[in-house]
């Protein structure tokens, strides 16, 4: 219900201090379809998955996006992580995308990437 009333302004949100922790909540303790939906918005917005891991504040909604792709096994989780790593060499300037990159590239994600 919550992500429905937040329909493509979830990028938004999630660069701004307090609504990303509502964003964030979503993985946390939302279902696993509204994951889906968070995660479609994030990916397929023009930019925003770009846009979210250099920000101050979009930065920690990506991470824990992709921690809960991975407690979920999903195929998005790699989809993703393929996405932040296919322009690690640009991103690795950025201050917080680095933090991004580090959660794509912990040894359990890279197995995960390289056997699923």
């Amino acid at each position: 219900m919550v992500v429905e009333s937040l329909k493509g302004k979830l990028v938004l949100l999630s660069t701004t201090a307090y609504a990303r922790l509502v964003v964030q909540r979503v993985f946390d303790s939302g279902s696993d379809a509204s994951v889906r939906k968070v995660y479609s918005e994030i990916v397929n917005s023009d930019g925003g998955l770009d846009v979210l891991m250099i920000d101050p504040y979009g930065h920690y909604v990506v991470k824990a996006l992709l921690r809960r792709l991975t407690e979920l096994n999903s195929t998005l989780f790699k989809i993703i992580a393929l996405k932040v790593l296919e322009r690690a060499a640009e991103h690795e300037k950025h201050e917080f995308a680095v933090h991004v990159l580090r959660e794509c590239g912990s040894p359990v994600n890279k197995m995960y990437i390289l056997y699923y």
